[in-house]
């Protein structure tokens, strides 16, 4: 099972251009062989019926987006509804060639115990469209996908680390199974040699700053209880690779030095056996996709 996450950039125009789209279509088809699961953020919403045409003529017609959310949220003219552009949300969708068939978008409620934890409702966000939980088959094994893409914390404060909750949290309360987190989590820092993940304001000691700390490191290391590791960690390490280990450039585009923003977390039982990311796909994006694959055992 061979899987892409990609941020596709587009938040902004000209980046939600037919032209850019086709681009990374091709991209998916012939430079990454038309992986089997495809999780993509900001796909632009003026362009869902495109982006749904070109999927489908590559082959991909089981197809569930936030795009519809994003749109009605947009629409909404009160607090804090008001500020939101409706420019764009997360997709994913399969191959038609693939194993994996019955891909289903779930909807979370507030109404959804526990009722007696308050603190840990996880589905307080005011940015529902920027998380997309899914559940596709595989055999007789349902795999719960989550495509996340946070939003910047400069702009936006305390929303991007209430969507890392919420993340966080549910997927701890969901039932146990196989699955897998992927996206664009505009975290960490930075992460150290010998694999300490650096979240943005580490230095400073105020509880909106412990508060985002935690819910960096928890999204990214805090996994581990449910059986979740960073795939592409577990594979190549810490320190020097030999490898690209940052998704979004921010220097010199000779050197690839940057962010590693885009993540891949998965159970396990999904037995990854490798994972990289593509600086080819820099050519029509400001993110690297990150691919993985997986040879799945559901055996034990």
């Amino acid at each position: 099972m061979k899987i892409l996450s990609w941020n596709v950039q587009g938040a902004f125009p000209p980046a939600g251009s037919p032209d850019r789209i086709t681009n990374q279509i091709r991209f998916i088809v012939e430079n990454a062989n038309s992986p089997d699961l495809l999780l993509l953020n900001e796909v632009t919403t003026a362009r869902r019926e495109l982006w749904h045409e070109k999927l489908e003529d590559a082959g991909y017609s089981e197809i569930v987006d936030t795009l519809d959310w994003d749109r009605t949220l947009a629409d909404i003219d009160v607090p804090p509804f008001q500020d939101f552009t409706g420019v764009n949300g997360n997709l994913i969708a399969i191959q038609d060639d693939s194993e994996l068939e019955n891909l289903c978008r779930q909807t979370p409620s507030i109404r959804e115990p526990p009722f007696d934890e308050a603190t840990l409702k996880h589905w307080d966000t005011n940015h529902p469209q920027r998380i997309l939980n899914a559940e596709v088959d595989l055999g007789d094994t349902t795999i719960d996908l989550w495509n996340v893409r946070t939003v910047p914390g400069n702009m936006y404060g305390e929303e991007k680390i209430k969507i890392l909750e919420n993340v966080y949290n549910r997927i701890l309360k969901k039932e146990a199974g196989p699955r897998i987190l992927a996206g664009d989590f505009n975290a960490p820092k930075a992460e150290t040699e010998e694999g300490e993940v650096i979240p943005w304001r580490n230095k400073k000691q105020d509880e909106l700053s412990k508060r985002w700390q935690n819910a960096e490191r928890n999204i990214l290391t805090g996994l581990e209880e449910v059986g979740m590791v960073d795939v592409f960690r577990m594979i190549h390490g810490y320190g020097d690779l030999d490898t690209l280990d940052v998704s979004h450039p921010t220097g010199d585009s000779d050197t690839l030095t940057g962010k590693r923003f885009d993540h891949l977390l998965a159970s396990r039982s999904l037995n990854a056996e490798d994972c990289f990311y593509d600086a080819d796909g820099l050519t029509c994006s400001d993110h690297a996709p990150i691919i993985a694959k997986f040879y799945p055992d559901f055996s034990g």
